[in-house]
């Protein structure tokens, strides 16, 4: 459950409009483009990604590397870092992060910025009420820079959007859809640090505040057995 569940446990698209078209225009899809996003609580991340070769690929569709790197600490007890290098696609109403780079894979990893939810869910939020499929994710716990690592997957149940209101952001009062589902792992055993570690199962609940006029989720509220993390956006440039 590592870094991603961990972070899953955080962090699009306007209301009517595709993801693509949104993402294309957003405020950070630019070369130097920047977002930062740092959690606290039972989930504690920084994570920083820059954006480059940004460009349109065809009429409303456009691509752009991301880079970056994120640390992170899950219950005190799992820590780790991982280096960001995906390649960011939008069109159609998909935006998907695919990891590039050489020897890259389609496998697990430490961290899966699209379980942040960060990029939105590959279809326009039109209404509350609206139900979204559930998702998959598998991770690998442990960092393979220094050891083994194990295999787990995290299971991500139905999304329903609720109505929109208006929080406070780093940009300043957003109205933002929020989008509540559960997410699971089971229980398993890890190496960490060279020490076989059972990790629980762990069952929490999640809400995004998906803001449409700024292509992002910029907050994410996590809550597990009573314990709360809250994971947010706080730079976009």
């Amino acid at each position: 459950m590592n870094v991603r569940h961990a972070l899953l446990g955080v962090l699009v698209l306007t209301a009517c409009a595709s993801a693509r078209a949104g993402i294309c225009d957003a405020k950070f899809f630019h070369n130097g483009g920047l977002i930062e996003i740092t959690g606290k609580g039972i989930v504690q991340v920084s994570a920083r990604m820059t954006f480059s070769q940004v460009k349109k690929t065809g009429k409303q569709s456009c691509q752009a590397q991301v880079k970056g790197n994120a640390n992170y600490a899950l219950f005190g007890m799992l820590t780790g870092a991982s280096d960001l290098d995906h390649v960011l696609t939008a069109n159609d109403l998909q935006a998907k992060l695919i990891k590039s780079g050489p020897g890259q894979t389609a496998e697990s990893e430490a961290f899966d910025m699209q379980m942040v939810s960060i990029f939105g869910y590959g279809t326009a939020i039109k209404a509350p009420g609206q139900r979204l499929p559930p998702q998959n994710f598998r991770l690998a716990i442990g960092d393979p820079r220094k050891g083994p690592t194990t295999a787990l997957t995290v299971r991500v149940g139905e999304k329903i959007v609720g109505t929109r209101q208006s929080i406070d952001t780093a940009l300043g009062p957003q109205l933002c859809w929020p989008v509540r589902y559960p997410r699971g792992t089971e229980q398993t055993m890890a190496n960490i640090r060279g020490v076989m570690i059972a990790i629980p199962a762990v069952q929490s609940y999640v809400t995004d505040w998906y803001c449409p006029a700024v292509s992002l989720v910029m907050k994410q509220e996590i809550e597990q057995a009573g314990q709360r993390a809250v994971i947010e956006v706080k730079t976009v440039r």
